[in-house]
Formats: structure tokens, sequence, C-alpha cells
């Protein structure tokens, strides 16, 4: 919490990122949603799709992995015990 006691909207709890790829963890992108955000950038733009695509994975966070359907690759990952976490 801020220090007058309201809900402190840039706090990390201790994990930033950059914490969390330093503790091995792997972050999954989803290709189609990505694909997705790069057709909707390129309307919006008069740009070039697969252009926007490269650009939003060449930026991904360290330690990603692009993944064809993410829904699959979650499901596939909490077959072997892991937990998906989505920010609130």
């Amino acid at each position: 919490r801020a220090a007058d006691g309201s809900k402190d909207e840039t706090a990390s709890y201790g994990s930033t990122i950059q914490d969390l790829v330093k503790a091995g963890t792997h972050f999954v992108i989803c290709g189609m949603a990505s694909r997705g955000v790069a057709e909707s950038i390129a309307a919006d733009t008069a740009g070039n799709a697969d252009a926007m695509y490269r650009e939003l994975l060449a930026n991904a966070v360290p330690n990603s992995h692009v993944v064809s359907a993410g829904v699959l690759a979650v499901n596939r990952a909490q077959e072997y015990g892991y937990t998906l976490l989505t920010a609130l």
C-alpha cells in the first residue's frame, strides 16, 4: 500500500520480470493472440501485419516462447503441475 493507505498500483511485490527471469521463469506468448494484435495495429496504422507481428515478438519479455495457441500450452503445463497466474 502507498503511504496514504491507498492501493499502490506500481508495487511489484518484490517480483519484477527481471527477477522472475533470473529465477528461471519461462513466459509463454500466444501466437494466435499476437497475430490478432498485430493485425489490429496494422489495420489502425495502415501498416503490414507480418511486420507488426515480427516487431511484437522481437520486443517480447526475456525468456519468452511463442506457441501457436496459448490456451493449449497452459493446459499442457497444468498437466505437469504448473499453475496459471494472471494479473488482476
